[in-house]
């Protein structure tokens, strides 16, 4: 299964999304491919840092033509491939969405992030004209309590599905992010270990 997390909009928590994706699948015993499809390399960084764990296969393709070639010649090869792509409209970006089984996009229950949905809904739309593209939106980065998070969910324009499984904003995700490690492998904040493993059920139920 081929996994974009695409968003127009940076600093959505595309890149930890797209780590915490990866690592789930391999833990689960997916041969995994993760693809950095950024031209700052966050992802294939942090995937880099990680020691004394199990490996992650890697690629570094931040051109849209190189992406679809080589993403077509890993898709006979690996079971599962997410996609990480930098948050603007470009050419890695388009490509993602056409190659992706599912487009999964982020987004945090501020009025920014809810407007650059439309930029992302208008993009699926012109997509569409080529194939069908499946798209999901979900909240990382949540609030903890009060009324923003089912305000923002309420706002998911039309041309993408809300998937009901928040990841909230907590420091455990970012901490083991940064060393490239996903949450689910120490399992300390079992909260965020809960909420990971129920985007990754969601994602490929």
């Amino acid at each position: 299964m081929i996994v974009a997390v695409l968003n127009t909009k940076g600093g959505v928590g595309k890149t930890t999304t797209a780590l915490n994706l990866a690592v789930g699948r391999a833990i689960q015993g997916r041969d995994v491919l993760a693809v950095d499809a950024d031209r700052q390399g966050s992802l294939i960084a942090a995937l880099g840092n990680r020691e004394g764990v199990q490996a992650v296969a890697t690629a570094h393709y931040a051109d849209g033509q190189i992406l679809r070639q080589q993403v077509a010649l890993a898709k006979t090869r690996y079971e599962d491939i997410i996609i990480d792509a930098g948050g603007r409209d470009n050419s890695a970006l388009r490509a993602a969405m056409l190659l992706a089984d599912v487009v999964l996009i982020p987004f945090q229950p501020r009025s920014f992030d809810v407007w650059a949905l439309d930029d992302m809904a208008a993009l699926l739309a012109e997509m569409r004209a080529v194939q069908d593209v499946h798209a999901l939106a979900f909240l990382a980065m949540a609030d903890a309590r009060g009324r923003d998070n089912d305000e923002a969910a309420e706002s998911v324009p039309d041309g993408m599905q809300y998937l009901d499984a928040a990841v909230g904003r907590r420091k455990s995700i970012a901490d083991a992010a940064g060393i490239g490690r996903s949450v689910l492998e120490d399992g300390k904040d079992e909260k965020a270990v809960f909420e990971v493993r129920r985007l990754i059920k969601a994602v490929f139920r």
